[in-house]
């Protein structure tokens, strides 16, 4: 029995911490990886989440990068125009 719950609290806190990174909700998904162990680690296959101000998306290579980001980290594009407004 106390390996079972020890199990669940490791892939909780593993599946909760892929969570934050993704910007989904922490609580909800260590809730899913304590129950559901190794199952509850689908959150490794979702998209992150673009949230309004704090991401966005690249426009040459799709990728969700910080809001405040110059360069995309994933291709190496341009994201602020010399004048300052986002490059389209």
């Amino acid at each position: 029995m106390i390996p079972l719950i020890v199990s669940g609290l490791l892939f909780g806190a593993i599946a909760s911490s892929i969570a934050r990174q993704k910007g989904r909700g922490e609580v909800l998904w260590f809730v899913l990886g304590f129950v559901l162990h190794l199952f509850g680690l689908v959150v490794l296959f979702l998209p992150p989440v673009c949230k309004s101000g704090i991401t966005k998306k690249c426009t040459a290579c799709a990728e969700i990068v910080k809001a405040e980001a110059n360069v995309c980290r994933y291709c190496g594009k341009d994201l602020i125009a010399v004048g300052g407004e986002e490059v389209s």
